[in-house]
């Protein structure tokens, strides 16, 4: 399945409702869990990210397996499926490959990232410090705002300037940070905190 631009905006206008990215952004769980862990599937049905994303892109189920979670950054491994729910046995098996799964991970960020993008892909984006800097005090004041979950319109009546000016803002931090949608630019944000 191939998502389009606008459902892709769609579930990151939800990103921060999305009762996984709950379970393990926020609350920090560190199992293998399915969204029916958090909510009855009359529930989830009830909520935004599934009339929004999941009802539209024809999924019903997913379940996430996180590989990192260090208080900046979380990387999971997302499985969805329309149909039968996840059972317990897919999520035991999920949870014994899991640390096997996080090992691979750790294991490639560990070398030189920037030095081996140089070399397979010459045109990707700058490190994150390096392109964090290029960021304006206004962009990085949108930016902050986005990371809280806020939309363009509460952005905009925050900082006293119009949803199409925050949008701008919004197009250049992308640039500058090599990304393409509001979760990838969050997910750059938390990169830059700096550890607690």
């Amino acid at each position: 399945m191939r998502l389009g631009e606008r459902d892709i905006e769609c579930f990151d206008r939800h990103f921060f409702e999305h009762p996984l990215v709950r379970y393990h952004g926020l609350d920090g769980g560190r199992v293998t869990r399915r969204i029916s862990d958090s909510l009855s599937r009359s529930e989830f049905r009830r909520t935004a990210i599934y009339a929004d994303y999941y009802q539209r892109v024809g999924l019903e189920h997913a379940v996430a397996v996180p590989l990192s979670i260090d208080g900046r950054m979380l990387v999971s491994l997302v499985l969805n499926r329309h149909g039968l729910d996840f059972s317990e046995r897919d999520c035991e098996r999920l949870e014994v490959l899991r640390p096997h799964l996080a090992y691979l991970y750790r294991h490639a960020s560990r070398h030189d990232a920037a030095s081996w993008m140089a070399k397979v892909a010459p045109d990707a984006p700058v490190p994150v410090e390096a392109s964090a800097a290029a960021l304006t005090p206004r962009e990085k004041e949108v930016l902050h705002w986005l990371a809280h979950g806020k939309t363009d319109v509460e952005i905009a009546a925050l900082l006293g300037l119009s949803p199409r000016t925050v949008q701008k803002h919004l197009e250049h931090t992308y640039i500058k940070l090599g990304v393409e949608t509001r979760t990838a630019a969050v997910m750059r944000a938390l990169a830059m905190r700096p550890p607690h």
